[in-house]
């Protein structure tokens, strides 16, 4: 009789115990080897490839019914949210660093330009996994606004702009690096229809 519930509490422990979750890792050497192997363009010539790009997709679309339209709205989306570059942050700090300035000028420029004019734009503060939740949280929407600020003086209409806080919940990179924790403290850019 011990035998049989003994098996049976081995039998409930495996089942209820389940298997390991694991976070994917993503190889990031792909992306940055195909950066470095590319001739840099300037940020007019960018943004205007990707308007002629999008505007021809734009045509083929219209020509083949609302549901290819649906689908070039999510193509324009996604080559936006791939030319928009992220902006990163000191340690405990919320103003644009020196070096990210031209980031951000890059950004108000594409955010103003033809190909992004019809969508809005979600700022999204993040931090390091050093602080606690309601502290990192506050930076995020610090960090967020400052970036919202910024376009706005770089002219970018405040009414196409939002801005929400991940604090340290939204991690790029898990390691417990001082590299790992400086890709975290950012602001991230998603379009919006």
């Amino acid at each position: 009789m011990k035998k049989i519930v003994f098996i049976g509490i081995g039998t409930a422990l495996l089942l209820f115990t389940g298997c390991s979750k694991k976070t994917p890792e993503v190889d990031m050497t792909k992306n940055a080897q195909m950066s470095t192997q590319q001739k840099p363009q300037s940020a007019d010539t960018k943004i205007s490839n990707m308007n002629s790009q999008m505007s021809s997709t734009g045509m083929q679309s219209a020509n083949n019914g609302n549901n290819v339209n649906k689908n070039s709205v999510n193509y324009q989306i996604a080559q936006l949210e791939q030319e928009v570059k992220i902006i990163h942050f000191n340690f405990n700090k919320y103003n644009i660093r020196k070096d990210q300035k031209p980031l951000v000028v890059f950004d108000a420029k594409l955010i103003n330009s033809p190909a992004a004019k019809d969508f809005s734009v979600k700022l999204e503060g993040n931090c390091d996994e050093w602080g606690s939740d309601e502290y990192n949280y506050a930076l995020g929407l610090r960090r967020a606004n400052r970036v919202k600020t910024t376009l706005s003086a770089l002219g970018v209409n405040t009414s196409r702009l939002m801005i929400i806080s991940y604090g340290k919940s939204n991690p790029v990179c898990t390691q417990h690096t001082r590299a790992c924790w400086a890709k975290n403290r950012r602001v991230d850019f998603e379009f919006l229809p």
